[in-house]
Formats: C-alpha cells, sequence, structure tokens
C-alpha cells in the first residue's frame, strides 16, 4: 500500500486504518469510501490473513461519514413526458429511441440488459410481445409484456428490422427510416435519456442517464398505487431498501399523499357530524309517537309486608 510506505508503517492496526480513511475522505465521497473498504477487507484477509472487520471504530468511522450524504441520482420522465415524446416525435429520427424508452419503462431494464437482449427474447404474438430479460444483474430472469399502442411501435421497428444479420442483439441501429446490421453500442443507451429529454426542451440535460428508464418504471408504478411486492417482482430487486431507493420523490406521490391524509379528515368529520345528530335527534324524540295508556274500572288492593325485627 503506498500509503504505508509513504508514512514509514508497517502495521495494519486499527487505528493506522482509522487514520488512513480519514485522510481519504476528504479526497472522495463516501460511497467510494465503503467500496475502498471492500476492496482493502478482500486484500487483507487473502495475503495478510487480517479481518478487518472486528474493528469496530473503523467501522463506525465509515458510518458516520456517510450521515447525510445524498447521492445524485438519475432524473425521471413523467408520465405525460413519456406520452408527448411517444405522440408527437418522428419515427423517421425516433423510432429507435421510442422503442428503447418503452422498453425501458414496461420492464424496468438496464442499459446493459437492452445491449444484450437477443432476438429470441422477444415474442412477438397477436397483440402483444412477450420480453424475457436474461442477462440481469440479480441473475433472475424477468419477463414483462409489451401491449396496445406500444406493441405497434415496436412492431413497426422489428419489421424494419434487417432479415440477416450477423449477430442475434434485437437492438439495431436505425438511421432516416431504415434498420442497419450494426448493433446498438452500450454508451447509445446512455444518451438516449438526453435526446428524450432534448426534444421535450427539459431543462438539466446531464440528470437524465441511461437509468433513467429503470427509475420512472419504478416512480410510474408506485404512483399508479403499487405496492412493494409489485415493485421488487417487476424490478427483480431482492431488496426492500434498494427497491424503495428507485422510487423517485415525484410531485404526483406528493399529492397522493396529500389526497389521502384529507380524505381520512373529511371522511372522520362527516361520521363525527352524522353521530352528533343522531344523538340530537334521539333526544328530541316526539312524545306523541308514544301511545296513551287508559285504565277502566281498577280496584286497588292493600298488601301488608310484614317487617322482621
Amino acid at each position: 500500500m503506498e500509503w504505508r510506505t509513504k508514512n514509514n508503517i508497517a502495521s495494519y492496526s486499527e487505528n493506522v486504518l482509522i487514520v488512513y480513511f480519514e485522510e481519504l475522505s476528504n479526497k472522495i465521497k463516501s460511497p467510494s469510501l465503503w467500496t475502498r473498504y471492500s476492496i482493502l477487507k478482500s486484500t487483507l484477509n487473502i495475503k495478510n490473513q487480517i479481518n478487518i472487520a472486528q474493528y469496530p471504530k473503523l467501522h463506525a468511522l465509515l458510518k458516520r461519514k456517510s450521515e447525510g450524504y445524498n447521492g445524485k441520482k438519475s432524473k425521471t420522465f413523467s408520465p405525460n413526458e413519456i406520452k408527448t415524446f411517444i405522440n408527437e416525435a418522428p419515427n423517421s429520427n425516433y423510432l429507435l429511441t421510442k422503442v428503447v424508452l418503452i422498453f425501458g419503462i414496461m420492464g424496468a431494464c438496464r442499459r446493459h440488459e437492452m445491449h444484450s437482449l437477443k432476438c429470441n427474447d422477444v415474442s412477438g404474438l397477436k397483440t402483444l410481445s412477450l420480453v424475457t430479460i436474461r442477462d440481469t444483474k440479480t441473475k433472475t430472469t424477468r419477463k414483462f409484456t409489451i401491449t396496445g399502442k406500444y406493441y405497434d411501435v415496436c412492431k413497426k421497428y422489428m419489421d424494419l428490422r434487417p432479415k440477416i444479420c450477423t449477430t442475434q442483439n434485437f437492438f439495431n441501429n436505425y438511421f432516416h427510416g431504415k434498420c442497419t446490421v450494426q448493433n446498438v453500442g452500450i454508451n447509445k443507451f446512455c444518451s438516449m435519456g438526453k435526446t428524450i429529454a432534448t426534444y421535450l426542451n427539459l431543462p438539466y440535460l446531464h440528470p437524465y442517464t441511461g437509468h433513467c428508464f429503470r427509475r420512472s418504471s419504478a416512480t410510474i408504478l408506485v404512483d399508479a398505487g403499487g405496492d412493494i411486492t409489485t415493485l421488487k417482482r417487476h424490478g427483480g430487486w431482492k431488496s426492500t431498501t434498494v427497491a424503495e431507493s428507485y422510487i423517485d420523490d415525484s410531485i404526483q406521490n406528493k399529492i397522493n399523499v396529500s389526497e389521502k391524509i384529507l380524505n381520512s379528515i373529511q371522511t372522520n368529520q362527516t361520521l363525527n357530524t352524522i353521530n352528533i345528530n343522531s344523538a340530537s335527534t334521539s333526544n328530541n324524540f316526539p312524545t306523541e309517537a308514544i301511545p296513551q295508556l287508559h285504565f277502566n274500572n281498577c280496584t286497588i288492593h292493600n298488601i301488608n309486608i310484614d317487617k322482621k325485627q
């Protein structure tokens, strides 16, 4: 380790590593600190049989450096923005981008998942396409369908694909209404978010990375009423925390929460009003509703009760 050589240090004690990570925290951010910690833990465990996972003070330092850190995340597209692009963008220039957007939103796809998608993974039926994602980050196969108007858009692209291709990759480049035999590169998938944002005249194009499709899909699903189980199954997440981190803090989500709270308050007020009215009605019950009793020719007998001494 260069840092040890520079400072003439030979040991790997906990105090030494605390000083090392304290200096390193002035240069890199918290996620990179944890990455460096993971690399160092594996290296020292294999080469020096030292387990730094048993250093509680070092672990506490890294957790303290993570407090209050909010990482930069990709921006998301709203349903209206997606609808506008699909309906208004000309197919002559944006058909490929439309298909990538549809796959990314409907299947919560990562860029490398779309890059490695094969023709055999897309089964075209009469009114829908069944897509199978095999090369996933979590090693779990996912499936999703494309239906309705989105199926028609994808069908136009699939019909334009060349019959003879050198590879089985599904996505081929598209120029001026024609598909070529060249595959779409993985970096081009990253730039398509900026392409859509540019067409829609959205500000701050840089945050629309290749991950914007996956985050947009998760946010739209939750805003539409999907629960955490549906979200995890949709995106193939195993961790609830990771799945929730993909949900953008959208305005629509805030509006839905506000309306639920407001409806709950108004419902309780209505119930209280009904209870009060019911109570007042029972207290003012009309005496005319009670039938009168009439006694005729009645004899009253004396009853003697002996008291016991």
